[in-house]
């Protein structure tokens, strides 16, 4: 249930030309489209029933948002995908990338001749690409925030807390990744197959209900979706991380 029209008892009198109670609408606001298709809908059924009511003066709606408002804008909605989206692809190009020149100009060989073992030498690089990672992603999101000035609605620490978990994980994926790779081309080949479906299939440009039923269960085990949704959790409805669904997500 995306709204709710609510029409109220001598609503009648608004028809008739008469003082009355307005129509109310309660808009649940984590949607981009939901508002002006609902009124635009309202407001060509009102002018109908006016006109068959000797030319009444068509009534406004008074309308209540549960999340975000009438100050967010279609931006405002996407930002929050989209902050993920590219953090997520910029961190695996820099892994991926950096991980196989370090095989390629032998530093890897040389580390397994050290006194270091398998374990210490992956949290090495896991931390150390994490670092330059968090860092990128915060340049993203501070961009997206100051720059642009996009509106939301919860802490902004708690949506670098999402990125930096999802930016840790695209980390890891460059990593295992860069391993199939003999040289940076086919390392970057690896995109359409990695992340080209996260992105068409994570939520950011259609719903995840409206696909097929074989693209949601893909969609279902992908990172960024489940990233896009806690997001938007947070972004747009103003949730923090004692909510089941943000922690659920994360």
């Amino acid at each position: 249930i995306e709204a709710a029209v609510v029409v109220p008892q001598g609503y009648y009198l608004r028809l008739l030309g008469q003082p009355g109670p307005d129509l109310q609408v309660i808009v649940d606001g984590s949607r981009a489209r939901t508002a002006p298709v609902v009124l635009q809908g309202l407001s060509q059924a009102a002018a109908k029933m006016a006109a068959a009511q000797s030319g009444a003066p068509t009534p406004q709606p008074q309308v209540t948002y549960m999340y975000a408002g009438p100050q967010f804008k279609a931006i405002d909605y996407f930002a929050p995908t989209f902050i993920v989206f590219f953090a997520f692809f910029f961190v695996y190009l820099l892994t991926a990338i950096g991980f196989l020149r370090e095989r390629s100009y032998g530093t890897l060989e040389r580390l397994s001749a050290s006194p270091l073992t398998k374990a210490e030498m992956v949290l090495g690089y896991m931390v150390g690409y994490s670092i330059f990672a968090l860092a990128q992603a915060a340049i993203i999101l501070l961009f997206t925030v100051y720059v642009i000035g996009i509106h939301y609605a919860g802490n902004l620490l708690m949506v670098f807390l999402i990125v930096a978990a999802l930016t840790v994980g695209a980390v890891n994926m460059g990593i295992f990744l860069s391993t199939f790779a003999k040289t940076e081309l086919q390392a970057v080949q690896f995109i359409p197959i990695v992340i080209t479906p996260q992105g068409l299939l994570s939520g950011i440009f259609w719903p995840i209900p409206d696909m097929h039923v074989v693209f949601q269960w893909f969609s279902h085990i992908m990172p960024l979706t489940y990233a896009n949704f806690a997001m938007q959790e947070v972004m747009v409805k103003g949730k923090g991380i004692l909510d089941a669904i943000v922690a659920a997500d994360i």
